[in-house]
């Protein structure tokens, strides 16, 4: 999987201000690029580059060094790590208003995990230099507040994973990460059903909930047996947000 980048911008600032401006209403309402003030938005546009990756597309490369940060702008990328015996794990999916790269930007250390693209649609995402990001947020406290807090709830919820694998069955697990995918990425084109607009393998499901490939599997039977969910060969399909809300998280 190859990184390839594509420049959408031409070249163009005013072309990239209107194209990000067009887009905001597709990000959700709690994501970073989401909360900016416009003056912030707008001063990180202009020091950035419009990039789009196609779908397995590679934005950065575990353990190699590099400080760029990703606004992204549209679809969905998954991150991931490679575990001591090889096997690739799923650790979140980010979507359009999400950042990516920021902690190595902060730090100046390597990359902390491999970022694919992984939407039905090509990824856009305004590449800027992690130095100028920096700079642009410094001074504005409001939005270095908000970057503060979004690593924190990045850490808070791998925090909260690594728990959540050491208790509950493999199909409660699954229920609270579904519930958390829904909320954040669920679509509604059905009635009451939510449709998980990304596509995770059973092995990435697994590495999601701490399991193998086949436990995986027989959770995701035991919560379609229960009429929670509908499941395609990557795509999930939530038939009872509540019921499964609950089975995640009982009172």
């Amino acid at each position: 999987m190859a990184s390839t980048k594509h420049d959408e911008s031409g070249g163009d600032a005013a072309t990239t201000m209107r194209r990000v401006w067009s887009l905001r209403s597709g990000w959700a309402n709690g994501s970073f690029l989401a909360r900016l003030d416009d003056s912030v938005l707008a001063a990180l546009t202009g020091i950035s580059e419009l990039v789009r990756f196609e779908r397995d597309d590679v934005l950065t490369h575990q353990n190699q060094s590099g400080t760029d940060v990703f606004l992204l702008l549209t679809s969905y990328v998954k991150v991931t790590t490679v575990l001591p015996n090889r096997t690739r794990a799923l650790l979140a999916v980010r979507a359009g208003g999400d950042l990516i790269g920021e902690l190595a930007a902060l730090d100046g250390g390597v990359r902390t995990a491999t970022v694919i693209a992984c939407g039905a649609e090509p990824v856009e995402a305004l590449r800027v230099d992690g130095e100028r990001f920096v700079d642009v947020l410094s001074s504005s406290p409001g939005a270095l507040r908000m970057l503060s807090e979004s690593v924190a709830r990045k850490l808070r919820s791998a925090t909260q994973r690594r728990i959540d694998h050491q208790s509950g069955p493999p199909h409660v697990r699954l229920a609270r990460v579904l519930v958390e995918m829904a909320d954040d990425h669920g679509a509604t084109p059905y009635g009451k059903a939510v449709v998980i607009k990304i596509d995770v393998t059973r092995l990435e499901w697994g590495s999601l909930i701490g399991v193998s490939k086949r436990t995986a599997e027989r959770a995701i039977a035991s919560l379609r047996q229960a009429g929670l969910i509908g499941s395609g060969t990557k795509r999930i399909t939530i038939h009872d947000l509540p019921r499964l809300r609950a089975l995640a998280y009982p009172e």
